[in-house]
């Protein structure tokens, strides 16, 4: 009896020191934003309005340093601003370009933002994007992203991962990045690389995609993909699952193994769905097209001198005398690539292909 009396006890006391927050008197921050004018800090933050019947509402604030923002916002609010529950931090690709420095540190030092949150890359300015998505339902920027990063061309990426990366040694950021198409729909169109603290490098949707390929865990390896063959006949399929193997041998070589399920989707009348030989050429083309094509964005990485995939991080656990700057100077843009691509078409799709 004594022993269920103490528990009791320290129940209450735990109880008694915690800080209460009533639901309809904090604004709890959902998606924030920052942009830069000059050496001015620019934030916009979106929070649930309950006693509003706006289901969210709009800040926008102005400061001389990149933590300085949550001042103002608090002093325009009625109620304690809370960031815990952020979902998605948007920055300009203004701010990008300048330094992400200052975002990094703030993620690293402030322990109440949620390691799961996503960060975004903006072509227009950060409070454009964030009016447009006030049209939307509440998370609606969140579950766009989170959408195309499990079943879209968006590779997997957070606030956690982002920190690795940053602070990480043989590796650099990526982000995906928002648009807005001419109706002013928001839209992920591709990723944008960075070398150091800047945003380096701008890749294409399929360059995203192969990002994704290479990267990504094989339950998330998937997304959709269209391209033409030799005869410029348009094919479509998507990526069911897939798997990849990467290694980084002594002689500063590496070799990626890279294997895929997928279903066709949309074949030209050219090509029978039912025809073996005809499947097994689709299946070379197909084949010798990622193997290229990844090949191509590898090159590109070099050429930039920007790391996404962590050859470098692969290739410190293998060494220990391991220097960064001799292996980015000197190794890195000297690696020689063998790719290896295969195709399982598992599914061969309902009244594709000719007739």
């Amino acid at each position: 009896m004594k022993r269920y009396v103490s528990i009791l006890l320290v129940c209450f006391l735990i109880s008694g020191c915690a800080k209460q927050e009533i639901i309809d008197r904090i604004k709890i921050v959902q998606s924030v934003g920052f942009d830069v004018q000059g050496d001015i800090f620019k934030s916009s933050g979106t929070y649930a309005s309950y006693q509003k019947k706006e289901l969210l509402r709009l800040m926008n604030v102005e400061a001389q340093t990149f933590g300085g923002v949550w001042l103002p916002q608090n002093t325009k609010s009625d109620d304690q601003i809370v960031t815990g529950q952020i979902r998605t931090i948007v920055i300009s690709e203004k701010f990008a370009r300048k330094s992400i420095q200052p975002l990094a540190m703030s993620l690293l030092r402030d322990q109440v933002v949620s390691n799961n949150a996503t960060i975004v890359i903006s072509k227009q300015e950060v409070s454009t994007i964030m009016s447009e998505a006030l049209k939307n339902p509440p998370f609606y920027l969140s579950d766009l992203i989170k959408q195309n990063m499990e079943k879209g061309n968006t590779p997997l990426t957070n606030a956690h991962s982002v920190l690795n990366q940053y602070y990480g040694e043989g590796q650099d950021v990526y982000l995906p990045v928002l648009d807005q198409d001419e109706n002013g729909l928001i839209h992920l169109d591709g990723v944008g690389v960075f070398k150091e603290d800047k945003l380096r490098l701008l890749l294409t949707e399929k360059e995203s995609l192969l990002l994704k390929l290479l990267k990504d865990k094989s339950k998330t390896m998937i997304g959709s993909y269209e391209f033409r063959r030799r005869e410029n006949e348009p094919i479509y399929f998507k990526i069911l699952y897939g798997k990849r193997n990467i290694s980084h041998d002594q002689n500063d070589s590496v070799v990626i193994s890279l294997k895929l399920h997928i279903q066709l989707r949309e074949l030209p009348k050219t090509i029978s769905s039912v025809s073996n030989s005809d499947l097994l050429d689709l299946k070379h083309d197909i084949e010798q097209h990622f193997t290229s094509e990844i090949s191509d964005m590898l090159k590109k990485f070099q050429m930039n001198a920007v790391d996404p995939i962590g050859f470098g991080e692969l290739y410190r656990s293998n060494h220990r005398n391991w220097n960064e700057q001799e292996y980015k100077n000197k190794t890195y843009p000297n690696i020689k690539f063998e790719v290896n691509s295969e195709i399982i078409i598992s599914q061969s799709g309902v009244g594709v292909g000719a007739e």
